[in-house]
């Protein structure tokens, strides 16, 4: 790959991380907060210039116009508006665009004259505007100041202008930023030579040599104090005073003790990794974990001590390996939930609602394999809540509640599993309605709905086709989503659990595992034949004899702590023959909220397995969420529970 293929490629993923950012900025400046201006106007600034460098024209001009508007805002000459923040969240969809343009086409040759008259339309008189600043340079009064900052950024720096500005950002961590020489506008221009002043107001000389110290591309820096003349004449009072022959340097500034401590040397932290080295790390791996079980295995037959004690060592190698691969294979939910502010304020003022998000547990991390399959199905929901759950301001006053709706997007990790859960405070689910619109959509039968719970009626929303929605819109109603959100949950090994309550509102709750690459099972036997389960799916394994299964209305029931779980035997479903075992082996798995056992010949193992996914024709199989390779070679099938039963 050539440097500027490299290049690029760092653009276009830091700009969409920058875009995400702006998306989620727009919303919060629309609600109010003032302080979102700035940063935007950095994001914009930082974008305009990386796009400068590698010469994409229209996103530096887009990016220009956006500077121009948030900087009329951040003077005050523009109050921020709901419409106002539709054309700017516009120009970022465009810029979305043009980034998508750029990585499929490597130009960014794309028409944005209609988004930037709309943006010029809010500046009105952008020409004066720019022309007064101009004109009007900021006056910086250095009594305002008591450190001053000359730093010298690096010869090879590339983007000197945005290092620069980067830099004041960080500064204004440990201080107020009273201005900078030259100005900011200087700085982005084409001749500026990386050498600037930054004027602050602080007292922590010291931690702006630590935050100096971390920063990259720079050559070197100076730290001084600035000495008022009123401090001057104090100083000078006072040394004649005390008689003290020492002369006091002549100079006006005093420099901080930055001199004696060599620079120190930039350590790099993190480097930018690529999706699909992730992978080969992790297929690699995997082979690693089913080859460290069929050494186990081999040193167990041969019963060889010097191998067992080599194998152990590598297991506890080969062990901390897979930890730190699957570590880095996690991201945080907020990637995914970054998305959802701006999905909810769009769609709720097409709708005429009034909604608020609400977010929790933007921390949380899952495997980023699962984060990107888990995506989809949130959107369904999230915009089920808004178009479905949330009822519109005046039906919201007439039963007692706030005209504005909530939303709340939770995600935390309990135990084994990590929780995401959406909840609404809008007019829950109808089950009436639904168990009509199931029987007219030839879902169930009338006999079929008079014998089912209101849970389970609840459930049908799950179901292929089903939609409440009177007439399709682009929004919901076409019978795809829900659906979708189960069966993606499920082949990832997780659950959805469905609560609502009519008119007070509806609460989603899903359960993953936090990763999907590699996992514990059970390995049981069936016949001659052995399958895997994972550990997430059991709840736990009893042992099962004839006496203990009754038989009732020609269904197989198990007693469990005085309650009749439901029986399925794998040697039927598999068609397996032969005779069964005098003591057979229960597994108790759960689906859906109901507890099942699945009986067994015998539980042979327990141990980490890499999953195979299925292709093709063999995908379609139910029952089944792949193969695993053990350390015999043998290709063992995985259960897939929540298909085995009742598929």
């Amino acid at each position: 790959m050539d440097e500027i293929e490299q290049f690029k490629e760092e653009f276009i993923q830091e700009t969409r991380e920058y875009i995400d950012a702006m998306n989620q900025q727009f919303i919060e400046l629309e609600k109010g907060d003032l302080q979102a201006v700035n940063e935007i106007f950095r994001l914009a600034h930082t974008i305009k210039g990386m796009a400068g460098f590698m010469g994409y024209k229209r996103v530096e001009e887009l990016c220009h116009k956006l500077e121009n508007v948030m900087g009329a805002v951040r003077d005050g000459k523009i109050e921020i508006n709901s419409d106002i923040v539709d054309v700017l969240l516009s120009a970022i969809d465009l810029l979305e665009v043009l980034v998508d343009k750029i990585e499929e086409e490597g130009n960014d040759h794309h028409d944005i004259s209609q988004v930037a008259t709309e943006l010029q339309k809010i500046l009105k008189e952008d020409a004066k505007i720019e022309t007064e600043r101009n004109q009007k340079p900021e006056i910086i009064h250095e009594d305002e100041a008591n450190i001053r900052v000359n730093i010298t950024l690096a010869e090879d720096c590339i983007m000197k202008s945005v290092r620069a500005l980067l830099i004041i950002e960080s500064l204004k961590e440990v201080g107020e930023v009273v201005g900078t020489v030259p100005d900011e506008d200087i700085m982005d221009s084409e001749g500026f030579d990386g050498k600037f002043t930054v004027l602050m107001k602080t007292d922590r000389i010291h931690d702006i040599n630590d935050v100096l110290s971390k920063i990259g591309e720079i050559d070197k820096f100076e730290v001084e104090e600035i000495i008022s003349q009123t401090s001057r004449f104090e100083s000078k009072k006072q040394e004649d005073i005390s008689n003290k022959t020492e002369k006091s340097d002549s100079s006006v500034q005093t420099k901080a003790d930055v001199t004696p401590h060599p620079k120190k040397e930039k350590k790099i932290e993190f480097i930018r990794v690529s999706i699909s080295q992730l992978d080969t790390i992790m297929n690699l791996v995997g082979e690693l974990v089913i080859n460290k079980g069929r050494l186990i295995q081999i040193s167990s037959d041969y019963d060889i001590p010097e191998l067992k004690e080599a194998v152990s060592i590598m297991d506890k190698i080969i062990s901390n390996l897979q930890d730190e691969v699957m570590e880095m294979r996690m991201e945080k939910v907020e990637r995914v939930f970054s998305k959802f502010p701006r999905i909810v304020r769009d769609l709720a003022k097409k709708l005429g609602k009034k909604v608020e998000l609400i977010m929790d547990g933007l921390d949380t991390e899952l495997d980023r394999t699962v984060l990107d399959q888990i995506n989809d199905p949130l959107i369904h929901i999230v915009r089920n809540c808004v178009d479905h759950g949330i009822e519109y301001p005046d039906e919201r006053k007439a039963s007692g509640k706030s005209e504005v709706g909530k939303i709340r997007l939770s995600a935390w990790r309990d135990k084994n599993y990590i929780i995401i859960e959406i909840e609404d405070d809008g007019k829950g689910l109808d089950t009436e309605k639904i168990k009509k619109k199931a029987i007219e959509k030839g879902l169930i039968s009338p006999d079929e709905a008079e014998r089912m719970s209101e849970d389970d009626i609840k459930m049908l929303i799950f179901m292929p086709g089903f939609s409440t929605k009177e007439r399709a819109s682009e929004i919901s109603g076409r019978g795809v989503g829900m659906d979708v959100v189960k069966t993606t949950v499920e082949k990832l090994g997780g659950s959805v659990k469905l609560f609502s309550e009519k008119g007070k509102g509806t609460k989603i709750r899903i359960q993953l595992p936090p990763t999907v690459a590699i996992i514990k099972s059970l390995l049981i036997r069936v016949g001659n034949e052995t399958y895997a389960i994972p550990i997430s799916n059991v709840v736990e394994a009893i042992y099962v004899t004839s006496d203990s299964v009754k038989n009732i209305h020609g269904s197989e029931f198990l007693l469990v702590r005085g309650k009749l779980v439901p029986v399925f035997r794998l040697r039927d479903l598999f068609k397996i023959n032969g005779s069964k075992s005098e003591k057979e082996v229960g597994i108790i798995v759960e689906k859906e909220n109901e507890r099942y056992v699945l009986i067994a010949d015998a539980i042979t193992d327990q141990q980490e397995i890499v999953i195979k996914p299925l292709y093709g024709h063999l995908a379609k199989i139910r029952g089944f969420n792949g193969v695993t390779i053990l350390g015999d070679g043998k290709v063992v099938p995985i259960l897939d529970v929540s298909t085995l039963i009742g598929g």
